[in-house]
């Protein structure tokens, strides 16, 4: 019997619900944006060792969706883009923690700048979700939610270039050097953003 049972898993393999495993990575994500924003605000205790241990988490959980997909033999779209989205959240991820990071280590203290990235930030991951969510439920909603994350990724673009402005100016260069450093890590995190929503894009137009 169990032999049998083997050979019927290698003739169909498993399926798996990848649009809710991205679902899940992407509220993930948007937990670390919430914890960057909250320390940026003030809230400094434990959002460091909270968003490492959020990322490590994560991390796990989405080498396993890529070993899943490895073993799938049919996705919901592209499977080089599900790969894709999902280290695009990870890139997200990662800069918030390495932004905390660097500013712990380098005695550098948020700026107004800083703040609006990570709100604006934090607005694109949340239309992420929905975004994921609404996958092969209409062009419509998703056409919306793009747009909107596409507005955000605008936004932390233009923030950057307002906040280096006022950065260059200031009198002490090495400050100026460690403030570059961190304004470099949200904006990236931006673009991630963005790169998102291209997949998301191209996703939905694959799914109808």
């Amino acid at each position: 019997m169990e032999e049998k049972k083997g050979l019927l898993d290698g003739l169909f393999p498993p399926k798996y619900d990848f649009n809710v495993m991205l679902v899940h990575q992407a509220e993930n994500t948007v937990k670390g944006v919430e914890l960057l924003l909250s320390a940026l605000q003030g809230e400094r205790d434990h959002h460091l060792s909270s968003l490492i241990e959020l990322d490590r988490h994560t991390d796990e959980f989405r080498h396993d969706m890529e070993r899943k997909l490895g073993e799938a033999f049919s996705t919901p779209f592209d499977r080089q883009d599900i790969y894709t989205m999902s280290r695009q959240f990870e890139m997200v991820m990662n800069f918030a923690r390495t932004t905390l990071m660097e500013m712990e280590a380098f005695g550098v203290e948020p700026d107004r700048c800083m703040l609006d990235m990570a709100e604006h930030l934090l607005v694109g991951t949340r239309e992420v979700v929905e975004g994921v969510k609404a996958l092969g439920k209409g062009l419509e909603r998703t056409d919306r939610l793009i747009k909107r994350m596409r507005e955000e990724e605008q936004r932390i673009e233009e923030t950057y270039v307002l906040g280096m402005q006022e950065v260059f100016l200031l009198p002490d260069h090495m400050m100026v050097l460690k403030k570059r450093e961190v304004y470099h890590h949200l904006k990236d995190a931006g673009r991630a953003l963005s790169a998102t929503a291209d997949i998301l894009h191209r996703a939905a137009f694959g799914m109808g």
